[in-house]
């Protein structure tokens, strides 16, 4: 998909960039996120190499050694109340983007290299759906707009799922996914009226299937592709 969609948009929209398995944390909104990653970690290379320094006076300097010692305890304890904190704190970051759709952050200049990037969009690809996965999608947009510094980026799933009754218990919700993108919707909705109209028991998973379909809940793959081409 992502080599597809990065050969779709070239021409309309040269300045995104589409990239796989990324992290919300290397985009500009959610840059904060890894801020609880550095807390977690252990004290900087620095204070290391000044406490050896010290260890070292000793040596030639041995009023200095309980002096050391006394410091080495209240960096150790300060140490042990940070991870204590850290621990309570939890790890909420969310899930990984299987997609991302990224450009230069707006207030960027040009010519940084090293500054976040701005995420445009994000998709979840469920080639088909697993009733104990079917809700990640749905979590990781939820966590993704309750944790962002700024604009959302558009949310969605993307999956090759055949079956009405999974597709409605992904795509209909309270907005955590602005839509879901069908990778053969027009044979699907063929399908679904050429079989489900013939079954009385099924009807009305025919009738919800194409209300999410009206409803522009469930969307075609070139959907996708045209709204990131204008992002």
């Amino acid at each position: 998909m992502v080599a597809d969609l990065a050969k779709q948009i070239a021409a309309t929209a040269p300045h995104l960039r589409i990239r796989a398995e990324r992290r919300l944390e290397e985009f500009e909104q959610y840059a904060h996120l890894s801020a609880l990653k550095s807390l977690a970690e252990d004290a900087s290379p620095e204070v290391a190499a000044a406490l050896t320094r010290l260890e070292q006076a000793t040596y030639t300097v041995p009023e200095l050694a309980s002096l050391v010692d006394a410091l080495e305890d209240t960096l150790a304890a300060a140490d042990s109340r940070r991870r204590a904190l850290v621990d309570l704190l939890g790890d909420e970051s969310p899930l990984r983007l299987d997609v991302a759709v990224d450009r230069s952050g707006p207030s960027v200049p040009v010519d940084a290299t090293d500054a976040p990037s701005h995420l445009i969009a994000g998709f979840s690809l469920k080639w088909s759906l697993r009733t104990d996965r079917l809700q990640d999608p749905r979590t990781q947009g939820a966590k993704m707009a309750t944790m962002r510094r700024g604009r959302m980026p558009h949310f969605a799933a993307v999956t090759m799922e055949p079956r009405p009754y999974m597709l409605g218990r992904l795509g209909r919700g309270t907005g955590d996914l602005d839509c879901v993108y069908h990778l053969a919707l027009s044979p699907l909705v063929e399908a679904v009226q050429a079989v489900f109209a013939s079954n009385k028991d099924r009807i009305r998973q025919r009738d919800m299937f194409m209300r999410m379909v009206e409803q522009r809940r469930l969307r075609d793959y070139d959907d996708l592709v045209a709204y990131v081409a204008t992002l």
